[in-house]
Parts: C-alpha cells; structure tokens; sequence
C-alpha cells in the first residue's frame, strides 16, 4: 500500500524489506560542494544492520515515508562519498549534502593559480534554483567591482584587485537573473585567495541577507542556548600515555538547522524550519572562514579549526533540538554554503582532531571573539562576560566554570565576547607573536593552560587534543637479527577523520630495560593516511652496538605540527602500538670462527 502511494508522488521506492507508513519526510540529495543535484539511493536500516527499505532521491525534494525510527541511514551515489547519518522521521523536510569523491577540476585548478600569486583573490561559485538546484545560466554576477555572467552549468569566477585593507566586512555580492529577485549577500570578508559561494535564487531562500563572521560579530559571538555554567566540573582523564593524543572517533555527520531547503541561509534554533546533513568535515569547511577571519594567520585558523569541529560533534550528542543537531547562526556556530581556500588548507592539516574531558565524548569548545577581561568603555564593543574578576591581561569566566587564563597579547583590548573557552583574537594575536606557538600550542593554553594543573587549567579548562587515527597487528621482519642489521615494520592503520590525514610521521623505537630507547630518525617515514584501513611500514636500521637479547618494538604515528619532515617535541603523537620482546638480537660471532653450515 505504501509503496503504491509512494510510486504515486513520482518516488521510486525499491527492494522493500519492510514497510515504513507514518510521517512523510521531504528530502532531497545534493552535491556539498558545487549544489547540483544528485541521484542517490537513500537505505535505511534497521537496528541490526539489515536493509529495511531503499529509496531513489534526486535533487528536488520529494516525500518518503520513514515511520517513527530512528532508522540507521546512508546515502550512497557514484563519485560520492557515503553519508551516514540517523533518519528518525522527526523533521519535515532534509537536505542531504553528499561529498565528491574529488574537488571539480575547475575548483583545483583555481586553487593552484591562486597557490602561484598569494596576494590574489578570486571569487568562484554556482548559480542554481532553489526547487530543484538546477543551473542558472547567463546571472549577472557583481562583486567587488567586477562582474561576469554564469555559463551553461551555473559556474563562475572572477579575479578581483588585491585588497587594500583586508578585514574589511563590508563587501556585497549581487545576482541578477530573469524571473527572480535580484539576490543580494552583504558581509564578506576581503581576504587574499579563493572565496567560494553558492548562489540559490528563488523558492524559500531570501533575495537578502547579511552574512555574519563570528569573529566580528558584535553580539558577543557563540552564546548557546545551553551555557557552558549549567555543566559540571569535568575530572581530568589523562592520556593512555603522557605524551599521546586520547583516541576518539568523530562522529560521521552533523544535522544543522537552516532557515531554506538549499541549506544557505543561517538561522537561529528558533527559525530554523530545514534540515541539512552534511559529514562533519564538510561542516567544519562551511563554517571556518564564518567564525574566523580567513586573511588570519594559518596557526590561528588550524587552532580555531579544532574548536568549531569539537563544538559541531559536542552537539551531534547533545542536539539543540528534535530535528537537528545544532543551528547555523552565531546562536551556536555560524555556518553557511561558502569556503575560503584558507580556511580549507587549515582544516586539511588537522582533519577529525577534536578536543575531549572525559575521553569519551568530544568537548563542549566554547570561543568568543575577544575574552579578555576587561569592558573597555569607549570601544564600542558588546561585552556578554558577567564575571570580569580576572581582569586586564587574563581571559575567563569564573562563574561558569572558566578558571582565570594569563593571557598577555589580550591586555589592553576591550572584551568583546562571553570570556569562556578560547578567544579568537587571542589565536591570531599568539599566531603572530614573536614567540611564534604553533597551533598545537595555542590549543592547549586555552583549553588547558598547556596542562598546566596547577594553573588554570581546572574547571572546564581540562579539554585534551584527541586522535582519529589507529595502529593495531604490529609485525616486525625478520624477527631475530644481528647488531647493525635491519627490519621491516608493518601495522594496520585506521583513519576515520572523515578526511585524509596527508601530514603524518612514522616514528619507530627499540626498548629494553636497563638499555632504554633506541631511534632511527633516519628512516622516520612521511606518510598520507586515506579514509579506512590500510598497511603502512617503514625501516629500521640497528645500530652495530646494539646489545644482544630481546627488545620492545614501538611504532607511532605523529602529526607534522611544525611542518619541518621530521619527528619534534612539537609534533603531535596521534597513537601508539608496542610489542613487547618482538625483536631478537642474537651474537653472531660464531659464525666468524667458521662454523657457519
């Protein structure tokens, strides 16, 4: 019966285990990157895995029925990657944002002409319709003082002039196309590289609008319907090992509210009437260079990359609201369809790193644009911190569980923000300082006062970088061996980032006791680790002097912070296996008596 009223709504509903009457649900499949619409099979599945139903979506929005769930789902198209997400039936209408398997060619290669003139920037996007994110050719599109018109496929780009004073958020893109609205965005960000947007005309998305960039916001930046205050102090759960990142999974996708089908226009909880799902990874791409500046230096964008991606997979446990996860304006974390190529290069270098308390949920990263403690009466500025007890120079609220942070590059700079967690002005400020941190460091001082537990770092100031990334069946080659010999040392690696890790460092030791550590740093491997599992190795030579008996076999696997190709203390060490008494040093000088068969 059901499968009859589906076919009757134009749905092709295929391979039914199981029939699913109730609520319909309105939803669609588009491209996450360029808007096209997608054909894709949705399969939803039940609790144990088993297929209950298959449904072929497209890019318009069409109705399904779910029933009550909550249903396990994917999504699953050619030259897409899947989308796993959970269908409960709650909503009424979703749009689901698949990622290409690659960039499009065009995207690339603007992304490699603006590499070869850093000063240049470029405005490149899509122009599409609202109902069914179809293209729209011949839209004049104007910005910055240039213009140019769509091709055939919604696509365009324009070169405009080096920016005169970056920072500037006073920038406005306008679309004119026959039969809509003209389509006007103002707020954009003046910053050298590629700005990449999606422009929908018409349906349920508004001819105007401001952006917004929480950096600047002057509403105080990421308030939260949930307050940080209401949470109870966290006990600190150390690392497995002083020295490694807590392993920890991201979860695969995020549903975030919007106020239009298209999952462009931002919203608070209240207004959010749509539905998106996207992969976490994509998320954190749409909302970086909408909370940071993306003309800010990269250590500042890398640090605020982990805060906006640990905040995101926070609320996918602890959702904002029935039907969806968390919403798209600076009520939560500002989110929208454009990207910066700066901001995507900060993100590459620390795909699925999250922070956590507990070890086993990612942390509630609060941020706000400037947290230092002092309201500065002349500035201007919204001050939302109601504890400003730490004063000139410290950022921190002690009355919602931020412990007072010595902050020195945010003395003098009126608060602009709630005072909790890390400043985002504070980032680029300590990026640009003669001390140089990276963004590890940068991290760490404001979610845990580099560790420091005698310090601030108490409270909700005890947040930990975790890690994606896992070794496991450590096999070393030959087992047994003479001094000065070499091995082959091989594992399984897993990488569920979301992304490839493209940045890594194998490390290796030898171990015994009474003897200690034994490196080899000249065969320390770089390493891209794709999405999954698969087999990674290196060699290591022993030395001559190697003593005879058996040694502990370590292989690591660290993420390259300072970006020099080999192993530092500034590095971060993502994961650990060890074998214990896996290599044999045995005396071979009988053989040099001529006993050798």
């Amino acid at each position: 019966m059901w499968a009859r009223v589906l076919a009757g709504m134009g749905i092709m509903f295929v391979g039914i285990c199981v029939a699913l009457p109730g609520m319909a649900i309105q939803i669609a499949a588009r491209n996450a990157v360029t808007g096209a619409p997608v054909s894709a099979d949705l399969v939803v599945s039940r609790p144990d895995g088993s297929v209950a139903a298959r449904f072929s979506l497209s890019g318009r929005h069409s109705a399904i029925g779910t029933g009550s769930g909550p249903w396990q789902a994917r999504v699953e198209a050619p030259g897409f990657r899947t989308l796993e997400f959970q269908l409960d039936g709650a909503g009424s209408s979703m749009t689901l944002l698949l990622d290409p398997v690659q960039e499009p060619a065009r995207y690339r290669a603007l992304d490699a002409r603006a590499a070869r003139d850093p000063e240049s920037r470029w405005l490149q996007g899509h122009v599409r319709r609202a109902q069914d994110a179809e293209a729209l050719a011949g839209a004049l599109v104007e910005f910055d003082g240039q213009s140019t018109c769509s091709g055939a496929d919604g696509y365009f780009e324009l070169q405009l002039a080096p920016a005169q004073q970056e920072g500037s958020g006073t920038l406005g893109l306008q679309v004119s196309a026959d039969g809509f609205a003209d389509y006007r965005r103002e707020g954009f960000v003046s910053a050298p590289g590629v700005q990449r947007v999606l422009v929908v005309m018409g349906g349920d998305t508004p001819a105007r609008a401001n952006l917004e960039v929480g950096a600047l916001d002057r509403n105080g930046g990421m308030i939260g319907e949930t307050r940080a205050a209401s949470m109870p102090i966290p006990t600190r759960v150390p690392p497995q090992d002083a020295m490694l990142a807590l392993p920890l999974t991201p979860p695969p996708s995020i549903r975030v509210g919007y106020a239009d089908a298209a999952c462009t226009t931002s919203c608070c909880t209240a207004s959010c009437n749509h539905s998106c799902v996207l992969p976490l990874e994509t998320y954190v791409r749409r909302g970086l260079d909408s909370e940071w500046i993306a003309s800010w230096n990269a250590q500042s964008l890398r640090a605020g990359s982990l805060a906006y991606r640990s905040y995101g997979a926070w609320r996918v446990a602890h959702p904002i609201n029935a039907n969806f996860d968390i919403c798209s304006s600076a009520c939560c974390q500002v989110n929208d369809a454009g990207t910066h190529s700066s901001t995507d290069s900060a993100i590459a270098r620390t795909p699925g790193l999250m922070l956590t308390r507990n070890g086993s949920e990612a942390a509630s990263t609060e941020y706000s644009a400037e947290n230092n403690s002092w309201d500065d009466p002349n500035d201007g500025l919204s001050c939302s911190n109601v504890d400003l007890s730490c004063g000139d120079g410290f950022a921190g609220s002690p009355s919602a569980n931020w412990p007072c942070l010595a902050d020195t590059v945010g003395a003098g700079h009126g608060c602009f923000g709630h005072g909790r967690g890390m400043s985002q002005w504070g980032t680029q400020r300590w990026a640009i300082h003669a001390s140089a941190p990276r963004w590890r460091w940068i991290v760490d001082h404001y979610y845990n006062d580099n560790d420091n537990v005698g310090g601030a770092g108490t409270g909700l100031r005890t947040a930990l970088i975790t890690s994606p990334v896992s070794l496991a069946n450590l096999i070393v080659q030959p087992g047994s061996i003479a001094a000065g010999e070499s091995v082959q040392l091989s594992a399984q690696a897993g990488n569920s980032a979301g992304a490839a890790h493209a940045h890594l460092l194998i490390g290796a030791s030898l171990y015994r006791s009474g003897s200690g550590y034994v490196d080899d740093a000249a065969n320390d491997t770089a390493l891209s680790l794709a999405q999954g599992n698969q087999a990674v190795s290196r060699r290591f030579d022993t030395p001559a002097a190697l003593g005879i008996g058996a040694w502990d076999v370590l292989v690591s696997l660290y993420l390259d912070v300072d970006e020099n190709g080999s192993i530092s203390a500034t590095d971060l060490p993502l994961v650990l296996i060890r074998s214990n008494g896996a290599l044999r040093v045995i005396d071979d000088r009988i053989f040099a008596h001529g006993f050798e068969p």
